[in-house]
């Protein structure tokens, strides 16, 4: 079988759990050949080897049965950073980019902040903010040992400074306090029918899942926060879709001020900010 003929068998049959069916069976040769798209579209007649073929049917055969793309490579493109991912972690998804942007926005005219990224998964969130900053002090917490060992990989994958903490959202964080708190936290709700069966089946439920509404955790934050920012310190959270309104409602029950909500590429509303301001 050469390479070609592995990538026209694998994307009539990827059509049914992929998007782009032909990208991810070009890409998946790849992974099994060790090569770049370059070299698969300069040498496509290339004969695949037995250990070539072997690999390329396994990950084939995982894809068909909705596995992750992403688990299958263990990468995944966030702020143009190629950072590993495994099934200990959520995969970063190009709309929590936004919450990247607007973080970096709003301390845009300050120096040398302290910045703390609850629930940082693959670190993902931490590390972009890091490197674009590296002024900035980064704390990133976890729930999960697991996902925070893929965390420290891809900080020092990039060459960040990242002070990782084992802890249940602020538990472990004693009286430290911050300038800025960030978050992608679950806020899926248990009973969503929306919610993609193989992202379900697959990527792990405690990174998704926040309780019968999807706001539990988000909730938690924005009540905790104020016991660890400094004044006129910000939070700025990732939340659904329709989640904006009572986003906005937690922060000006909680006592936020200069509350905004922005909207990702798609226009729907995905991440939203506000300020402790002393009365």
């Amino acid at each position: 079988m050469t390479r070609q003929q592995a990538v026209d068998h694998a994307a009539i049959k990827l059509a049914r759990v992929s998007d782009n069916p032909r990208l991810e069976a070009q890409l998946l040769v790849c992974h099994a050949c060790c090569i770049e798209q370059t070299g698969l579209f300069a040498h496509p007649d290339a004969e695949l080897s037995t250990e070539e073929r072997t690999a390329f049917e396994s990950c084939f055969s995982s894809r068909l049965e909705g596995r992750p793309f992403a688990y299958i490579t263990g990468n995944k493109e966030f702020w143009s950073l190629d950072l590993v991912v495994n099934e200990h972690v959520l995969i970063p998804r190009p709309e929590t980019e936004l919450l990247v942007e607007v973080t970096l926005h709003l301390i845009s005219h300050q120096t040398r902040l302290h910045v703390l990224d609850l629930g940082t998964g693959s670190g993902a969130v931490a590390v972009a903010i890091a490197r674009e900053r590296n002024d900035c002090r980064v704390v990133a917490t976890d729930i999960s040992e697991a996902a925070l060992e893929v965390a420290r990989l891809n900080a020092a994958r990039h060459g960040t400074d990242i002070t990782f903490i084992h802890s249940d959202w602020y538990t472990n964080l004693g009286h430290d306090r911050f300038d800025v708190i960030v978050s992608n936290p679950p806020y899926v709700a248990e009973d969503d029918p929306n919610l993609d069966e193989h992202v379900a089946r697959h990527e792990p439920g405690q990174a998704l899942i926040s309780g019968k509404g999807g706001l539990q955790d988000i909730e938690l934050i924005v009540r905790q926060a104020r016991q660890h920012l400094h004044r006129q310190g910000h939070v700025i959270i990732e939340h659904g879709f329709e989640q904006g309104m009572a986003a906005r409602d937690l922060f000006r029950l909680n006592g936020f001020s200069q509350i905004q909500t922005y909207r990702d590429l798609s226009g729907l509303e995905r991440v939203s900010s506000a300020r402790l301001v002393p009365d």
